[in-house]
């Protein structure tokens, strides 16, 4: 897979949290190839079957391990929240929208108003020279913030609908030394690590039904990952979301290097899962670092791990610096170590593989 067109290409796709309709019937038509049937269900989540090859004791039974591999397909966006007079916009939030990204941004505005046009704008803020200088010391609010349109009220009005979605501009760009940068690689890039699992399992025996899951509304809750987790009931989960990659301000315990896949430790995470991915990555020269998540993951393995009886679940992250802005930046050949890695954990799942889940 040429992931960094990949990369490109999903950036361009709309998908705010709740949203998800266009880019959820794109990545269904890129899962139909490599897997056995795929479905759309009512909150947009894309689910992707990849049937094993079970043994005949497993044929019998009728008890073929079910794993479930998900990532989220949302994004985050703003909303209109009031149509100022001047015609400029006041903004509320759909996910976590750091406000000291925006000033200078440019926005699209998804009218649904008169012709439902998409129209450009930016954020404003009020310059420096006409701050006082009490103001200048602290950071612009979003409630100090504004999208102009260049239009007057009674335009906008006509064409711009309070709870319209605002989308950050910030198309995919490929840097040096196989890194890349744009938006939504929170977490679309970690759906590319899953089809090149699916890929790779194309060419593997595997027993276990593989259920992919591109999951809706994490950005505002682990919607879609608590609803397709019932839906599923799987055995296991394998969860992929990213992490907190290396920068000059970070603390040691807070990131991991951008060069290699990270594994999280935590009470929301399987130990003997975790113990076996990574003897997986041993097994197959693949190199893992660690992570840590003290309590909750805020991730959709939240969701998963409490899922009917629950889920035993690990959770396989990609570095990526400058999270929830339009240039987080990754290393697009960790996404296929990943995916590689992903596929040999799936593919050794294999009958009795719980016998010693709890010891």
């Amino acid at each position: 897979m040429d992931i960094l067109s990949y990369l490109k290409e999903a950036n361009a796709r709309h998908g705010p949290s709740g949203h998800e309709y266009e880019v959820a019937n794109w990545l269904a038509e890129r899962f139909r190839p490599l897997v056995d049937s795929v479905t759309i269900d009512p909150l947009f989540n894309v689910i992707a079957l990849k049937t094993g090859l079970p043994t005949p004791t497993q044929m019998k039974k009728g008890e073929a391990p079910r794993i479930m591999l998900c990532a989220h397909q949302d994004e985050i966006a703003l909303m209109v929240a009031a149509i100022l007079p001047d015609g400029m916009l006041r903004m509320g939030q759909v996910g976590g929208v750091d406000p000291r990204i925006l000033p200078a941004s440019t926005v699209t505005v998804h009218g649904t108003g008169e012709g439902s046009q998409k129209l450009d704008g930016v954020v404003g803020a009020a310059a420096p020279h006409l701050s006082a200088e009490t103001d200048r010391k602290h950071n612009n609010k979003r409630e100090d913030l504004f999208v102009d349109l260049g239009m007057r009220f009674e335009k906008v009005n006509q064409l711009v609908n309070i709870g319209d979605l605002i989308t950050l501009n910030g198309e995919t760009v490929g840097l040096l030394n196989g890194r890349a940068a744009g938006k939504t690689m929170d977490d679309r890039a970690c759906i590319a690590v899953m089809l090149e699992a699916a890929e790779r399992l194309g060419t593997m025996r595997h027993e276990a039904d593989v259920y992919f899951v591109c999951s809706s509304q994490e950005e505002v809750g682990g919607i879609g990952a608590r609803t397709s987790a019932h839906r599923i009931d799987p055995d296991l989960a394998i969860v992929l979301d990213v992490t907190h990659a290396d920068i000059p301000q970070s603390r040691p315990d807070t990131c991991v290097p951008l060069d290699a896949p990270s594994a999280s430790c935590g009470p929301f995470i399987q130990h003997q899962l975790l113990a076996r991915l990574k003897d997986t990555a041993i097994k197959h020269g693949i190199k893992l670092n660690g992570g840590h998540s003290e309590s909750r993951t805020y991730t959709d393995a939240d969701a998963i791990q409490i899922a009917r009886e629950g889920v035993p679940c690990v959770l396989l992250e990609l570095p990526l610096k400058y999270m929830h802005t339009t240039v987080e930046l990754l290393d697009t050949q960790v996404i296929q170590e990943c995916g590689r890695l992903a596929a040999h954990f799936t593919q050794e799942i294999r009958e009795g593989w719980d016998q010693d889940l709890w010891n």
